[in-house]
């Protein structure tokens, strides 16, 4: 349940005024303004908070808040209690608590790959920031309050997408009351980080928010650390009809890049498993940078208006020691020195929505309609790839080859390669109450794209494209009770193709019909249950294989999904979700053999159940907080080939807490830990020389202080 927090500031004699002012995908919602007669403004301004494991409203599907009951698709929060609890720092660790979710190709860690419903991996545009497509390489970090997940085609309001949907990321707001969090965790592997988190008013409508981090840890597989650099200032404004929240992010990091270990004749190969088969060289290191804005005006009661301008940009370079292949016999690993220098990604957006519920015909409209501009660029300035080396073996690891970036190792025909996307949309959602009972739901996008793709020096056109889309949503929604709703939905989605498959052709543009039926039942203000059944089309399918592109005709997947998240009883939490993905290949025009095959990374049976208690102990200053739990993640296939199955795992987590005043207004202790039974496991694979492993048993002590 949301905390709400008051600040009274001064203001001109204003009268009575009531507001509703929308929040959106971004700004938190704001309760009521109201002037009293001894000319005070009051502000009450709600926030995401750690107070439970249940959100029962949320922005993403309709860009204004709104119950979960009302949407007509399946929409999952995770929120701030759940990623505090279990210490969760990136969005596969997130996902953990989301059915249908679970880690995709990785790029050696550096991405952010999540596979939804069977679709998806690094770099695939699903994961969004405030409601604007995010170009980081990792988006969750001490900045984010919670994450929204929204399952299927969900092109209506976001654009170019792949079926499974969107992640979006959400940002910690400033607040009108005076707030300051020090804190900082330590990890067994070595090394930890330190953050501050200060935020409050600043009169006249005024209220900020800086927060800054800085990290220096080992990476938990044999070498590497894990650094960066965070700064986060953030300034929000109320007046009576207008508001705006301005944030930017500067985000600098140097991180490895593990590429994992390998699978030869179905089997993982004979080596220990933290010894790497790249090098000590092998890292990324760059700079994020983020800035968002959203502008609300509110007309009346009825209409408001939101602009939203952002933009963000990845600038990054790597270096990579790349395994080529493996003799199984001799145990002879054939490497490669690879070094990528002067990425630059980058994601410009602006938008205009008009929001309200007018009565029409008797009948009340949730209306939603704008129009968006969107350009997104991947952008890669030199690539080398040296000369293969056989030194290393399985049986005597040899550490110490050498990235090499000189004229003679560069790939010329692949200098200066520029992919640009512009698009130019306009959309429109409505929810039409029927009657107290029934509410259909109807909407489109029109959407103009342009593409084009270049490389060289000087600059040659290698691709050009553009083309329209029309995408359609229809719902309908029953509410049996105020607690409990039964939908049925079809959604469209569509994501142009940008990379090349093996012949050196782009494929048409991948493009998604999901069919989705489901229930939602509100058991208790704190406990939300839903299940869906869904089945998703795909034509154009871009697979990924040794990052290589492989394409294929049709894939569908088929499923159904449930989760149970809140407080089951008082100071009990839940966090329980399962998964039955079908997701297959159903036409590959270019070999009838891999029909019927699984597609990569996507298990048959998923699932999580996590508890949590909070606990007092007499004669023991406090409170506690423990919990624990497991997630479960069936077979996958390795490759769209199927040559080879990553194998299930159960994976166990702990933790336990004490908060008391012992200094300032809070003082938190926590420790984490993971992977309890120390499992060795993997967790994704971008084909049988880059899977992933996941991380062995550690220990995470984090402590905090609130004033």
């Amino acid at each position: 349940m949301n905390q709400y927090k008051n600040v009274q500031y001064y203001k001109r004699p204003l009268g009575k005024i009531r507001l509703a002012v929308y929040s959106g995908v971004l700004i938190s919602s704001v309760g009521s303004y109201a002037a009293d007669e001894n000319n005070t403004l009051t502000v009450t301004a709600a926030e995401q908070t750690d107070s439970g494991y249940s959100s029962p409203t949320t922005s993403v599907a309709s860009k204004t808040p709104t119950s979960k009951l009302n949407e007509a698709q399946s929409v999952s929060v995770v929120t701030n209690k759940q990623l505090n609890d279990y210490q969760s720092t990136t969005v596969s660790d997130a996902m953990r608590f989301v059915s249908g979710a679970t880690q995709a190709n990785t790029l050696g860690q550096t991405e952010d790959g999540i596979v939804r419903r069977g679709f998806g991996s690094n770099s695939d545009g699903s994961v969004f920031r405030d409601g604007i497509r995010s170009s980081q390489g990792l988006n969750l970090d001490a900045t984010t309050d919670h994450v929204e997940v929204l399952k299927g085609s969900s092109s209506l309001l976001y654009g170019i997408l792949n079926p499974g949907g969107m992640i979006n990321v959400v940002s910690k707001k400033p607040q009108y009351e005076w707030h300051t969090i020090v804190g900082g965790h330590y990890n067994s592997t070595g090394g930890g980080a330190g953050s501050i988190d200060i935020t409050g008013p600043l009169g006249n409508g005024f209220a900020f928010r800086l927060i800054a981090e800085k990290q220096a840890q080992n990476y938990w597989r044999g070498y590497g650390n894990e650094k960066h650099n965070l700064l986060a200032p953030s300034l929000q404004w109320y007046g009576d009809k207008a508001s705006f929240n301005i944030s930017y992010e500067s985000f600098q990091y140097d991180i490895p890049y593990d590429r994992g270990t390998a699978f030869i004749n179905g089997k993982p190969i004979d080596i220990g498993y933290k010894t790497r088969l790249d090098d000590y060289s092998n890292h990324a290191w760059g700079r994020n940078q983020t800035f968002s804005s959203h502008w609300d005006y509110q007309f009346n009661d009825i209409w408001s208006t939101r602009v939203t301008v952002g933009m963000n940009q990845r600038q990054y370079s790597s270096n990579t020691v790349t395994t080529t292949a493996i003799n199984a016999t001799t145990g002879v690993v054939t490497r490669r020195p690879d070094a990528f220098r002067g990425f630059n990604h980058k994601t410009k957006y602006v938008s205009w929505d008009a929001i309200g519920t007018p009565e029409i015909f008797g009948m009340t409209h949730n209306l939603v309609v704008g129009t968006d501009y969107e350009m997104n660029q991947t952008y890669r300035a030199h690539a080398y790839n040296g000369k293969k080396n056989t030194d290393f073996t399985l049986s005597n690891p040899v550490y110490g080859l050498e990235t090499v970036t000189d004229s003679s190792t560069e790939k010329s025909s692949d200098k200066n390669l520029l992919n640009r996307i512009h698009n130019r949309s306009v959309y429109l959602k409505d929810s039409i109450d029927l009657t107290s009972h029934w509410t259909a739901v109807a909407g489109a996008r029109y959407q103009h794209y342009e593409q084009r793709e270049s490389k060289g020096y000087p600059a040659t056109l290698s691709y050009s494209s553009e083309g329209n889309k029309f995408l359609p949503q229809t719902g309908l929604i029953y509410k049996l009770t105020p607690d409990v709703s039964f939908y049925g939905s079809m959604s469209k989605s569509f994501t142009p193709s940008t990379n090349p498959d093996n012949n050196d052709q782009v494929e048409e543009p991948e493009q998604g019909t999901t069919y989705e039926i489901g229930s939602k039942w509100q058991m208790t203000p704190a406990l939300l249950a839903t299940v869906a059944l869904y089945r998703i089309d795909e034509r154009n399918v871009a697979l990924s294989l040794n990052d290589e592109t492989y394409a294929v005709d049709k894939a569908r997947s088929s499923g159904v999904e449930v989760e149970v998240n809140g407080e089951i009883y008082p100071d009990w939490d839940i966090s329980a979700n399962y998964s039955y993905n079908q997701a297959e290949i159903v036409n590959d025009k270019n070999d009838s053999g891999n029909n019927g095959n699984r597609l990569q990374n996507a298990p048959r049976n998923s699932g999580a159940l996590y508890l949590s208690h909070n606990v007092r102990v007499n004669l023991l200053p406090g409170s506690f907080r423990l919990g624990g739990g497991i997630r479960y993640v069936g077979t996958r296939a390795g490759d769209p080939d199927n040559s080879f199955t990553l194998p299930a795992y159960t994976v166990a987590d702990s933790f336990i807490s004490w908060d008391n005043q012992l200094l300032g207004k809070n003082t938190h202790l926590q420790l984490n830990l993971n992977n309890l039974f120390n499992k060795h496991y993997y967790t994704s694979s971008g084909g049988n020389l880059r899977v992933a492993e996941g991380e062995t048993r550690n220990l995470v002590l984090s402590a905090s202080v609130e004033f």
